[in-house]
């Protein structure tokens, strides 16, 4: 790009009189200066804080009292100080030269191993977690001074990026202890006669194949960051041929209640403002590291893929591909796609001229002609993955088709302009449920970009994500500051964008992507389309906003909110299917070294105890005694899955490294093919900075949701906004007549009910 500008910047000819005539363009020219500046500048500064990770927790402070202190024991330390004898080793130097050239080579020496001491000592510091069984708002004094220890080393502002050396790394739990852990949480769902084959498989693991297994495991854990995380996103992620669609991706829902404006070129533009001052904290690692209770760092790493990032259809195994320097989105308006810069020399577009390059899209794609498959070509990526690398490598390697294609993998992010109006009716939940359907299973979302915007006519926006590079939390996050930092842009009074575009900016249009697609790969298209809109028309979607009370409840009963609401869904299941069912709640590793989720069980036996006095009616104390006890229980096995004490990771390794060695385990073999019928999530809220529910109760989000795990199963993810909001999002499949979202809806509903009768 910079040296296409600079072509036309520098023109010269040759007159029929042999001279030569120089044109020079100073605004291009100035432009390709400016963007060369910035390029350098970035650079300087990833590498400075390449630096500073490197040496973290030390800093430049320490460094200068290091100087000092070797300064002044040189200078009044007298012969007789052991610096001195370094002196000697550096001929041809006066005494003043030698001083300095000792202090400078001394200070970098002592600053590297106090680096080194403080690195290892905030590493074995946070191996320590006993402070995640602290009683709530009650902090022992050994807990405080941990944490007291802990701030004074991580210091006042760390960058994002510069707590990760400090991580430890995921520790693998003993064989016994995951089959010990594994049999108590199977124990409700199976019979005597199921528990004692169980208990016979899992003792034979233990003493036989379990024990090699786990000697491989610990050494892989040896070598590697996380003896987890890259084989679950190979296996469980790239290796998976289902579509992405419905199956892998999730979605994030937009204000329900209020919108900054109902120009939807304005919106975009601000919101993509607000995405790319995202984007330079994480580059510039200004974005603040997350930090437990204020004290424990979580893993950031996952961050760094948050843009330019793709997922690409392999025939056997998808990759994931980074692509660093981009400076464009993909966006698709009435049936085409065009690519928009985003970044113009060397600076990043203001709002108010992305909002005329939005305008520009909206009203040349109105009478530009689509390409043959171009409307229904995100189709291939919503399909199963072999088709799309398939076609991908037959169809889209070559000439025009290939370098589309490749503007639009390594955007930023695409973006899609949808012309229809979702709205929240209280009164009319099937327009809020559309709204949710169209960002799980949109017709015209790239699936395979690490995350796709839809910005809707009437200024609503909303986002679709890939699931292999980062889990929710990064996106939720992302979502939160930016809805925010939109709204702190502002709008003028008639809904456009604020600010004004630059004289001597030359704003160049969009480009429209062509494309070069044969009648074969058409059909593909069409055949792809067909299948998405039948999985579209099977997905079953809900949302229950309950609002009867929320967290402020749960917390006068001194219960956990996340462990309250995992009984009350267990509660609602029993009711919709009549018994238990082995269930997914996705908690996180991230307290450690590349650490992503672990699975809690939350279907346990005191959980089951209590939803059977329900059921039966038994007396209110007993009832409540079990529900403090099952909440209890889940509590723990929450704290336990965080701190590296789950079942499933763990099991889900020793199967991996069973099959590399050629080696069958029955029980492995039966574990890991049980099926989660009820998958839940819980959208964390209130990372962002300018979260205030309180202060603007109007802008609270609905959070956002996923398919079911299982075919005859159900999907919840459920967010807890304030202190008496809580939304599901429940998820089935219409072609399982025993499932029904609404129904299930309803039951959480009653559930809940249920449970705050005891309370009341």
């Amino acid at each position: 790009m910079a040296e296409a500008r600079l072509a036309v910047a520098f023109q010269f000819q040759v007159t029929d009189d042999g001279e030569i005539s120089i044109h020079l363009d100073k605004r291009i020219i100035n432009d390709v200066f400016r963007s060369a500046t910035r390029v350098i500048h970035r650079k300087l500064f990833k590498s400075r804080n390449a630096f500073i990770q490197s040496v973290f927790p030390a800093t430049s402070i320490s460094f200068f009292i290091i100087a000092i202190i070797l300064t002044t024991v040189q200078v009044f330390g007298g012969d007789e100080n052991k610096l001195q004898l370094f002196h000697d080793y550096i001929p041809r130097l006066d005494p003043t030269m030698k001083t300095i050239v000792v202090t400078l080579v001394g200070t970098v020496a002592c600053w590297l191993i106090w680096s080194f001491i403080l690195r290892n000592t905030l590493k074995l510091l946070l191996t320590y977690k006993g402070w995640m069984w602290s009683p709530h708002g009650k902090l022992s004094l050994p807990v405080t001074m941990w944490m007291g220890i802990c701030k004074i080393i991580i210091g006042r502002k760390p960058k994002l990026l510069s707590l990760q050396n400090c991580l430890p790394k995921l520790p693998v739990p003993s064989v016994k202890g995951t089959m010990d852990r594994y049999l108590l949480t199977v124990r409700p769902l199976v019979d005597d006669e199921q528990y004692t084959r169980l208990e016979e498989l899992a003792s034979d693991f233990t003493n036989g194949i379990g024990n090699r297994l786990q000697r491989y495991l610990i050494m892989k854990s040896w070598w590697s960051s996380n003896y987890v995380t890259d084989w679950w996103e190979q296996y469980v992620y790239l290796k998976g041929r289902t579509p992405l669609m419905i199956n892998s991706n999730y979605y994030c829902l937009d204000s329900l209640s209020y919108t900054p404006t109902k120009i939807r070129s304005a919106r975009m533009a601000n919101f993509i403002t607000a995405l790319m001052k995202f984007k330079y904290d994480i580059d510039t690692e200004s974005l603040a590291p997350r930090l437990a209770m204020g004290t424990a760092p979580l893993c950031c790493e996952q961050y760094t893929r948050t843009f330019s990032t793709t997922r690409i259809p392999k025939i056997v195994q998808d990759q994931i591909e980074h692509y660093k320097d981009a400076r464009h989105v993909a966006v698709f308006c009435n049936g085409k796609w065009y690519a928009l810069s985003v970044i113009s020399g060397g600076r990043r577009l203001n709002p108010i001229e992305l909002q005329k390059q939005f305008i520009w899209i909206e009203e040349t794609s109105e009478t530009d002609v689509a390409s043959q498959g171009e409307t229904d070509l995100s189709a291939l990526t919503a399909g199963d993955r072999t088709t799309w690398a398939s076609a991908r490598e037959t169809y889209f390697a070559k000439g025009t088709n290939k370098h589309s294609l490749s503007i639009i993998e390594k955007s930023l992010f695409t973006i899609i302009l949808d012309d229809s109006e979702p709205v929240y009716d209280p009164d009319d939940h099937t327009k809020l449920d559309s709204y949710a359907k169209s960002m799980l299973c949109g017709s015209h979302i790239w699936y395979d970009k690490s995350f796709t915007i839809v910005g809707f006519k009437n200024g609503k926006v909303a986002i679709n994500a890939e699931h292999s590079w980062a889990d929710a939390t990064i996106i939720s996050h992302l979502a939160e500051e930016c809805f925010n930092w939109d709204i702190e842009l502002g709008y003028t009074e008639e809904g456009n964008c604020k600010g004004y575009v630059r004289d001597d900016m030359i704003l160049h249009p969009p480009s429209r992507l062509r494309w070069d697609i044969p009648k074969a790969a058409v059909d593909i298209i069409k055949q792809a389309r067909l299948l998405a809109t039948e999985r579209q028309s099977d997905l079953d979607l809900h949302i229950l906003k309950h609002d009867n009370y929320g967290k402020g409840f749960i917390k006068k009963c001194k219960m956990s909110p996340d462990a309250y609401i995992q009984i009350a869904l267990q509660l609602a299941y029993f009711k919709n299917q009549g018994k238990f069912c082995l269930t997914y709640e996705s908690s996180m590793t991230r307290l450690f070294r590349s650490g992503r989720t672990e699975t809690v069980r939350s279907c346990s036996s005191q959980t089951c105890a209590f939803v059977n006095s329900i059921m039966s009616k038994a007396p209110k104390e007993e009832s409540i005694s079990l529900m403090r006890s099952a909440v209890t229980r889940h509590t723990e096995l929450f704290r336990e899955s965080m701190c590296g004490l789950g079942i499933d990771r763990h099991l889900f390794c020793l199967y991996v490294v069973s099959k590399y060695l050629g080696e069958e385990s029955p029980f492995l073999q039966e574990v890991l093919t049980q099926p989660w019928r009820l998958s839940t999530s819980q959208t964390p809220y209130g990372q962002g900075t300018h979260t205030d529910v309180r202060k603007y109760p109007n802008r609270i989000s609905a959070g956002g949701g996923f398919g079911p795990v299982a075919d005859d199963g159900y999907g919840v993810s459920y967010i807890i906004v304030g202190e008496d909001i809580i939304f599901f999002h429940v998820s089935c499949n219409n072609s399982f007549p025993n499932t029904n979202s609404r129904r299930f809806a309803e039951d959480i509903k009653g559930a809940m009910k249920d449970i705050q009768h005891l309370f009341s």
